[in-house]
């Protein structure tokens, strides 16, 4: 009798290492808009004199993230969903960001469109790889 030994083997981290390069491309947009975003802070009148130096802080730990997730660290996806949340919970109430499109200021709009969209998506991404990452 012929004993027939079939081997299924999986590619054990691929899913979570496109998942990881997708979640390191998400936090390096968010550094790159939140930089955009400064910059465009930077010339428009009647900004609350705390607004620029306390987002100036938030992109700066947006930017240890990057390095964090840059240089491989375990906990950088997770501090990136909380900073996600962080920053969805500070603009996403805010009803001047909604106005941009109004008042005709394109680039705020955008800026602000586009930064929720890509926290969103890097909340899911995080979600995702921690899913694909327990799957034996």
């Amino acid at each position: 009798m012929v004993e027939a030994h079939v081997e299924i083997r999986k590619r054990p981290g691929r899913p979570v290492a496109r998942l990881d390069r997708a979640v390191a491309g998400l936090v390096y947009a968010s550094v790159v808009l939140g930089v955009l975003f400064l910059y465009v802070l930077s010339g428009t009148p009647g900004v609350p004199g705390f607004l620029f130096p306390s987002i100036l802080v938030g992109e700066l730990v947006w930017v240890a993230c990057a390095v964090a997730v840059y240089r491989g660290a375990r906990w950088a996806p997770y501090m990136a969903v909380v900073l996600a949340v962080v920053t969805l919970g500070v603009s996403l109430p805010q009803p001047e960001h909604y106005g941009f499109a109004q008042s005709g200021q394109v680039a705020a709009f955008l800026i602000f469109a586009g930064g929720s969209a890509l926290q969103f998506a890097l909340i899911a991404a995080v979600a995702l790889r921690a899913y694909w990452a327990r799957r034996p």
